[in-house]
């Protein structure tokens, strides 16, 4: 029996939030709970996951994507790219994901 695949979706500025996020996701990677999973970072928590080396560790290691318009209108674009995260404008790839049967969870 095929399990279903999960797109994480961490747009939330408080980091407890995140951190739920990174947790739920990493051990359902971890434990093959589903498929798959695949993390995207957008909106407030993109300034949040910056100033807390904790969070970019997990994140990079989880090869999350950061939104790159989120990113280039905060200005903090060059930093994702300086710490090794992929940035892309994710409304199509994450919509492809959506379309193709991966649940969206928000954190």
């Amino acid at each position: 029996m095929s399990k279903s695949k999960v797109v994480i979706i961490l747009a939330n500025p408080s980091i407890d939030v995140i951190k739920t996020g990174i947790l739920f996701g990493s051990n359902a990677s971890k434990y093959n709970w589903f498929d798959d999973v695949k993390f995207f970072l957008i909106g407030e928590s993109e300034n949040t996951i910056l100033g807390n080396d904790e969070l970019v560790n997990a994140l990079k290691e989880l090869e999350a994507v950061a939104c790159k318009f989120v990113a280039k209108e905060k200005g903090i674009d060059q930093i994702y790219k300086e710490k090794g995260f992929k940035l892309e404008y994710i409304g199509e790839p994450l919509s492809n994901l959506i379309n193709n049967g991966y649940v969206p969870m928000v954190f």
